[in-house]
């Protein structure tokens, strides 16, 4: 019955290693499946990313050359040598621009320069003839559109598009050229017009290519034989032109076929291994004794015991020694807290204690105009006292989780210039530039804490710019989040003290000498995140700082209440 038992036994281990043998094959099919798919996705992805990197690219290049006094004046002049040197082959040998063509003010062509070389007479090309001259006309009919009101900003007008000449995919971008500085005055409708050309099945290519790390990309008017290989060009109205097709890699089957005579090796010496093993244990498990047996569990089973617990009172040991190093970070933040708050609470009491005493000392001869000053003085460093108990009222509540946002429509536009109102007295040496526009005008949001976020972040960029007086508050807003940003160029901090910026009581060590008690960016940190959204911030010692609130448009437009 024992022979019996370990032959049965023998049997069940070979069937079972045949079966994950088996199973081990299809999954490693499936996983190179997944990583294939994957892998095409993401070469897409990078092609339709370069793609669109070179259509953008393209009115950004132009800007160097048509956004510029020297361009301006030597254009005028109609000077072809300055124009062939400074824009021809500057843009031809930078940036990879074919064909560049420059119009005057009566839609008349006066610079040429095609596939590298001069055009003299200037003249356009037999194969792009219409599409330029239509370009040109588009970009005067803009201009004329950009001189009524609310028309799109005279620097910022560029045309571009994708579209065939003759048989080549090109990327075609119009602009105005325009004097850099005020120096100079354009009068309406005597614009020059400057054209470029760049064809995606050359240089375009390679550089898509390159960016996306693919060998035989290249440009074709039908699709491939792998549509997960292919990126389709779309033009300006919407049709698609062709495709950029390139050889597709499959790292997955690339490895399966690497490996598949090695497995296949192994998996037979697997099956061979287990049934000797099977033999083996034929021979050997009839002189096994159970008393043996059950005594070698209960050893096993005893050190199991042993070591289990010797590891929980490791891990009990170490939780101790994490508790008692976090309980004395605390104790020192608050030890830092209640020196820094000490401070803080001193300078404005003294401001008010010297404001007082002299209107005591100056009894006779008081003037209305002296008294007010004074009682301003007084008012101020109130105010400061309560906006630093308000501040640190607001941090104890979401520490302790009894803070509730009640949440209202209201305009965020308008109470971000109310803050920027409140600022501007208190700081007469620095501007303010409000670019925020973009922000909608009706949003759900509690309007106490997030008054509370922008007056810190306003504040502190004064603050910590006091070299520096311009500080621009910008917003844009996409399909899905409405971005804030506050701009300084102050003294900046080290990238070091970035990810501890938003903890209580911390303050970079760039901020030594200048009052605060580094409660307000936490402040900011939690109320944003009730509202669903996140802070950024960008910072460099010396060059200034950027936070960056992004609030979910969802989220604003919602007007149930969160609790902290």
């Amino acid at each position: 019955m024992k022979v019996g038992l370990t032959s049965h036994i023998t049997f069940v281990l070979v069937t079972l290693t045949c079966a994950a043998a088996v199973l081990l094959c299809g999954f490693a099919w499936l996983a190179a499946v997944k990583v294939d798919d994957l892998y095409l996705r993401r070469q897409a992805d990078f092609v339709g990313q370069g793609l669109e990197e070179q259509i953008s690219a393209l009115p950004r290049e132009q800007e160097s050359v048509t956004k510029w006094d020297d361009a301006f004046l030597y254009a005028k002049q109609r000077n072809h040598e300055w124009l062939l040197d400074n824009v021809g082959r500057w843009t031809s040998r930078y940036f990879g621009h074919d064909r560049t063509y420059i119009f005057d003010d009566t839609n008349r062509l006066m610079f040429a320069f095609r596939d590298g070389t001069d055009a003299m007479p200037p003249r356009l090309g037999s194969d792009d003839g219409r599409e330029m001259t239509e370009l040109a006309g588009e970009m005067r009919a803009a201009l004329i559109e950009s001189k009524k009101p609310g028309g799109e900003p005279l620097g910022q007008l560029a045309r571009v598009r994708t579209i065939m000449i003759g048989n080549r995919p090109a990327i075609t971008s119009a602009r105005p050229i325009l004097p850099s500085s005020t120096r100079m005055q354009i009068e309406a409708g005597q614009e020059f017009i400057a054209v470029s050309v760049k064809f995606l099945d050359g240089k375009a290519a390679e550089n898509i290519a390159h960016y996306a790390r693919l060998e035989g990309l290249h440009f074709s008017r039908s699709k491939g034989d792998d549509e997960r290989a292919q990126v389709p060009v779309s033009s300006h109205e919407g049709g698609t032109i062709g495709y950029l097709v390139w050889h597709p890699i499959r790292p997955g089957f690339m490895l399966l076929k690497q490996i598949a005579p090695a497995g296949l090796g192994c998996l037979a010496l697997l099956i061979a291994a287990v049934f000797w093993l099977g033999r083996g244990l034929h021979r050997t498990s009839l002189t096994l004794l159970d008393s043996r047996a059950e005594l070698t569990h209960h050893r096993n089973h005893l050190e199991e015991m042993v070591a289990d617990r010797t590891a929980e009172i490791e891990r009990q040991r170490e939780e101790l020694d994490r508790l008692l190093a976090h309980e004395r970070h605390v104790n020192a933040l608050q030890r830092q807290f209640v020196a820094m708050a000490s401070h803080e609470f001193r300078t404005p009491l003294a401001i008010i204690d010297a404001a007082a005493q002299r209107l005591c000392r100056s009894t006779t001869n008081v003037s209305g105009d002296y008294v007010l000053e004074k009682a301003g003085v007084i008012r101020s460093a109130v105010v400061r006292m309560v906006g630093l108990m308000e501040s640190i009222l607001a941090s104890g509540r979401l520490e302790t989780g009894q803070i509730i946002l009640k949440r209202s429509e209201g305009d965020l536009k308008a109470l971000l210039t109310e803050c920027c109102e409140k600022q501007r007295p208190l700081s007469r040496a620095h501007v303010l530039h409000l670019d925020i526009d973009a922000i909608p005008d009706s949003l759900s949001f509690d309007r106490s804490a997030m008054e509370q976020v922008f007056t810190n972040l306003i504040s502190n960029a004064v603050k910590y710019s006091p070299n520096a007086g311009d500080i621009r508050i910008g917003a844009r807003v996409d399909e899905k989040t409405v971005e804030i940003s506050v701009a300084d160029s102050g003294i900046g901090m080290d990238a070091e003290d970035l990810p501890k910026l938003f903890q209580p009581y911390f303050r970079a060590r760039s901020a030594t000498g200048i009052a605060g008690t580094g409660i307000g960016l936490n402040l900011v940190k939690q109320v944003v995140e009730l509202h669903g959204g996140r802070v950024d911030v960008r910072s460099e010692l010396g060059k200034g700082t950027t936070f960056t609130i992004l609030l979910p448009i969802e989220r604003l437009s919602q007007g149930q209440q969160f609790a902290a």
